[in-house]
């Protein structure tokens, strides 16, 4: 019980700092978080220790747990890191489906949601939504570490994404840095996966992240001091 309230809190609270619903500063308090989600002070207080380590939250002793502030000091690093993991993530997911003609019930599934994510960010493109696109954005990216299996490389990709969505979705410049070019690179990407094509698909994302890590960076010029 404990452990599935803790995990049901901390992928809610996780979502909510992600997409900028909670901002920076934020108090969390344990009492009116368990109160809110109707369960015992255990799993909320697990839950914002699972934050604080994913740098999602900082807790300090006798004073309590707030939102931190998206990490932009570590903007460049944490792309760097993304590239090189997602390069051998899409490369895994890609041999996949070439040795496998016949992906089997959970990939179809798996595919399914892909498909779904990239209608997701084509439409919060249309709609200048910056938080459907974040939400877009990081599932297209999940799903495809899923298509790899490879679960450890998966988490920790999920782990940096994270933070990436969150700087972005904090970010004045985020809808105009990735418009419809976005999501075409993306459903290049998935055609490519699921055609087996290995080198065009690891190439593909390099290219992809390269700019989007570039725009990015170039943007928070924009930022305040």
């Amino acid at each position: 019980m404990s452990d599935h309230a803790a995990r049901s809190v901390t992928d809610e609270l996780r979502s909510r700092i992600m997409e900028a619903r909670l901002d920076a500063g934020t108090p969390l308090r344990e009492v009116a978080l368990a109160e809110e989600f109707g369960v015992s002070r255990i799993p909320v207080r697990e839950a914002l220790q699972t934050l604080t380590g994913e740098g999602f939250v900082i807790s300090t002793p006798n004073v309590g747990s707030r939102v931190a502030s998206p990490p932009y000091a570590d903007a460049a690093e944490l792309f760097d890191l993304r590239i090189v993991l997602e390069v051998a993530m899409v490369r895994s997911a890609a041999e996949r489906f070439r040795d496998d003609t016949e992906p089997g019930e959970r990939s179809a599934a798996l595919l399914a949601e892909v498909e779904s994510s990239l209608c997701d960010g084509e439409q919060g493109v249309e709609r200048r939504d910056a938080r459907q696109i974040a939400s877009a954005n990081l599932h297209f990216h999940q799903g495809i570490a899923l298509l790899a299996q490879r679960p450890v490389l998966s988490d920790l990709l999920q782990r940096i994404g994270g933070r990436i969505e969150w700087m972005h979705a904090t970010h004045g410049g985020y809808t105009a840095n990735r418009g419809s070019s976005t999501w075409t690179q993306h459903r290049r990407i998935f055609e490519l996966v699921t055609d087996g094509a290995v080198e065009g698909a690891a190439e593909a994302m390099r290219d992809h992240l390269v700019r989007s890590r570039d725009a990015f960076l170039a943007g928070l010029a924009d930022l305040p001091d």
